[in-house]
């Protein structure tokens, strides 16, 4: 049958497996958000370490190329008083109203590998090129189920620099079934897989404040 073209439909960077083959454990490290953030963070988005707020991380918005990421947000629990007991939520939506940071829970495995979808054509002769996120939609996740919206950047042209955050390392479509969304390669929104590049717990160097 003919391939259909893709239908974009992003949804952050969701966990494709270890590098090496082994069963992933989805081992998630916690850290914390600070509850007065205005910064919404969806599952599947991707997390850095805040400058403005040393100890805590914040929404990645791939802008600017510090700080580097440390990891994709996995979902978080808070105090909500407005039920009077911890809660969890598949994204926080920014500015809770509580007096204790926000417990939130991330993968930041280094050697992770995540499924995401393009931004516009890009296949198996781009594996080895670095990209960033496209960072409009990092805001723009789906508050009914908390998953992200956002994309790979894959239409620019400056594609080899060592601070991107994600390496391009297979296809979707060496896994999926035929027909699947993401397989047509010849199109815009395929589906890659990708795996950490320049990530925290790859960096030697710490940040300043």
């Amino acid at each position: 049958g003919d391939i259909m073209a893709n239908t974009f439909s992003p949804f952050g960077f969701r966990s494709f497996g270890h590098r090496d083959g082994s069963a992933p454990t989805m081992g998630l490290e916690r850290v914390f958000i600070l509850s007065s953030d205005t910064n919404p963070v969806f599952t599947g988005d991707v997390v850095a370490r805040s400058s403005a707020t040393p100890g805590y991380v914040t929404q990645y918005f791939g802008s600017s190329l510090a700080p580097v990421p440390a990891g994709v947000f996995a979902g978080c629990e808070y105090y909500n008083p407005s039920v009077n007991r911890v809660t969890w939520n598949s994204y926080f939506p920014a500015s809770v109203s509580s007096s204790s940071p926000v417990t939130a829970y991330i993968i930041s495995d280094p050697e992770m590998t995540f499924l995401v979808q393009a931004s516009s054509v890009v296949g198996s002769s781009d594996i080895g090129t670095n990209y960033n996120i496209l960072s409009g939609a990092s805001s723009l996740g789906n508050t009914l189920n908390g998953i992200s919206n956002v994309s790979l950047a894959t239409g620019s042209t400056v594609t080899g620099v060592s601070s991107y955050p994600f390496r391009l390392v297979d296809v979707y479509s060496n896994f999926a079934p035929p027909g699947a969304n993401g397989t047509d390669n010849s199109s815009a929104f395929s589906i890659v897989v990708v795996a950490p590049n320049g990530w925290d717990r790859k960096v030697l160097t710490g940040i300043t404040s």
